[in-house]
């Protein structure tokens, strides 16, 4: 196994986020969730190899506080061959599937925040290797719930509207982390009157315009999401060009240079 990155996060070796794999590392489940083997069949394929690993590391706090913003990290570093994709799932979610992850030439590292609404697991099933079995980590978050029905803080505000679409991001050359904000309501439709909005893809691009990586968002996963890549050094020296769309066709752009 090769050595995790998590020790670039705030804190370093004794982050914020702990790391919650616990015993499902060593096989079976350990959460013992009625929800997985149905979420395996639909999302992963039916009767596709899969087996608990515990080179994939899935940091997350032990319970939410904020229910409508749960952060993950999900580490697959440590991982053998090239990783294909990330499929992220949710146990007992409304939205079982979050999204995919495809780093491309970015590293198989992702943070991003959820909404929670029930306690469960958060699944990062890792497809990689010349076999393309499915290598899973896990954590459980415990929750009140109420994160996916709740409608968005920012309908509160009558001007809600303004600043929508707006990205905020910052490229760290030295390590290649690249930070991304964007001001969405993200509303899931579980809200009363108010329809599902959600971002439904995000892509970055380098200099050439040729693609580094790409996120697939089957469900809003939060109120101005965050999210946070890893890109090797010859790509954190370079402009990178962030594009995204939503449910409603709007497409955002955007473009971070290295900070200096």
């Amino acid at each position: 196994m090769g050595a995790l990155l998590t020790d670039r996060l705030p804190g370093g070796a004794q982050p914020v986020l702990q790391a919650r794999t616990g015993r499902a590392a060593v096989g079976g489940d350990a959460f013992d969730s009625g929800m997985w083997p149905l979420h395996r069949e639909a999302h992963l394929g039916p009767g596709a190899p899969w087996r608990q690993d515990p080179a994939v590391m899935v940091l997350a706090p032990l319970s939410a506080e904020d229910s409508a913003h749960v952060p993950f990290v999900i580490d697959a570093t440590a991982l053998a061959g090239p990783v294909g994709r990330i499929v992220v799932t949710i146990d007992y979610s409304p939205f079982s599937k979050a999204l995919t992850f495809h780093p491309g030439r970015a590293l198989p590292f992702l943070g991003f925040g959820v909404k929670y609404e029930t306690a469960g697991a958060l699944r990062a099933s890792v497809q990689a290797g010349p076999d393309q079995i499915w290598h899973v980590g896990a954590a459980y978050v415990s929750a009140l719930g109420g994160g996916c029905s709740a409608p968005a803080v920012s309908h509160a505000r009558p001007d809600w509207q303004r600043g929508f679409g707006e990205m905020r991001a910052r490229l760290w050359p030295d390590s290649g982390r690249l930070r991304l904000c964007i001001r969405h309501p993200q509303d899931t439709g579980l809200a009363d009157g108010i329809p599902a909005h959600h971002l439904t893809s995000l892509a970055l691009h380098d200099a050439q315009g040729a693609e580094i990586a790409r996120l697939d968002l089957h469900e809003p996963v939060e109120e101005n999401p965050s999210f946070t890549f890893l890109l090797p050094p010859h790509l954190a020296a370079e402009p990178v060009t962030l594009h995204a769309q939503d449910t409603m066709g709007n497409r955002l752009s955007g473009r971070v240079e290295p900070s200096t």
